[in-house]
């Protein structure tokens, strides 16, 4: 019986051994993304619940991949969505169109633009937009889009009106002249 007994102390002895080695092998997940929301400031904000309890927190996902051992707490799905949102953020518009409105004074449209990390929105003309070619690359397409078509149907308005004008202009020479032929 003693050399059963001693054969199984020294089972265990390495499988305890060979337990340790696995558990230093495989990086333990003690922390998992519940969920992924905005905030007001529409960054994103990750919630996090430790593992086999009900604690939960909120942190920004820069702060989560910033730290390289919190990093490893988590399975590497959860780090390859904090790293497709980091992918997402930085690939974002940094411009966006929050209003429009017809200015009463000249007859243009104005936007009201919102700045990523400024609340403060930016008050401009389809004209000024344009001009800056850096601004109009920080828009998202459609935006883009939407100032190019304001920009040019402003122009195509403007010289329309120069045109009659013109003819205006012309047609009151032509009046004149006439008038002075009668009166020659």
């Amino acid at each position: 019986m003693d050399q059963v007994t001693q054969f199984f102390k020294k089972l265990s002895e390495k499988f305890i051994v060979m337990l340790k080695l696995l558990e230093c092998s495989y990086p333990s997940i003690k922390y998992r993304i519940l969920a992924i929301e905005k905030n007001e400031d529409e960054d994103y904000i990750a919630l996090i619940q430790l593992v086999g309890k009900h604690q939960t927190f909120k942190m920004k996902p820069e702060a989560i991949l910033a730290d390289d051992e919190f990093t490893d707490s988590f399975s590497s799905r959860d780090i390859r969505t904090l790293t497709y949102l980091g992918y997402l953020e930085i690939n974002s518009p940094k411009y966006k169109i929050l209003a429009q409105r017809l200015s009463e004074r000249d007859k243009k449209l104005i936007f009201a633009i919102q700045e990523k990390g400024n609340k403060k929105p930016i008050i401009k003309n389809a004209d000024e937009i344009t001009a800056d070619p850096n601004f109009l690359k920080s828009l998202n397409p459609k935006d883009a889009h939407m100032i190019g078509f304001t920009t040019a149907t402003e122009q195509s308005i403007a010289e329309k009106q120069m045109k009659e004008q013109l003819i205006e202009e012309v047609q009151k020479e032509k009046l004149l002249k006439n008038v002075k032929k009668i009166e020659n």
